[in-house]
């Protein structure tokens, strides 16, 4: 009995440390997309995952940068406080954090909107030319 309520502590912490990263990584769109001055449809949480919706508009580069930021300052966060070693669990903080590099990935939605958009800039440059 006991190795179940171990056990049952442990897968806890585990979801509790991954959902923080989660609603992390929803705040931080949700912060680009205040700092460009984009319009918000809707921030939506909840227990599998989370949503920002804005409005789009052309400007490719910003919506680039807004899909991607969690990406690349959760894993910096990530490996800050891997190197540091507090900890099993700050441990097991900072490989959820080194896990959002997965959405770089085109078959994430993180991915496919950084992908449209490098698409979209590419497109624009050849038309210039």
């Amino acid at each position: 009995m006991t190795n179940f309520i171990i056990v049952s502590q442990v897968i806890l912490w585990l979801y509790v440390l991954m959902f923080l990263v989660l609603i992390m990584h929803e705040l931080i769109h949700l912060l680009f997309v205040k700092l460009f001055n984009k319009e918000l449809i809707s921030f939506k949480i909840n227990v599998f995952g989370g949503k920002v919706t804005y409005v789009n508009d052309t400007k490719h580069a910003e919506i680039l940068l807004i899909s991607l930021a969690p990406s690349v300052i959760l894993p910096i966060l990530g490996a800050i406080i891997l190197y540091a070693d507090l900890g099993i669990y700050y441990n097991v903080f900072a490989l959820f954090c080194l896990i959002n590099m997965i959405n770089f990935l085109p078959v994430t939605a993180d991915g496919r909107v950084a992908l449209y958009c490098l698409l979209k800039m590419m497109e624009s440059k050849t038309k210039k030319v």
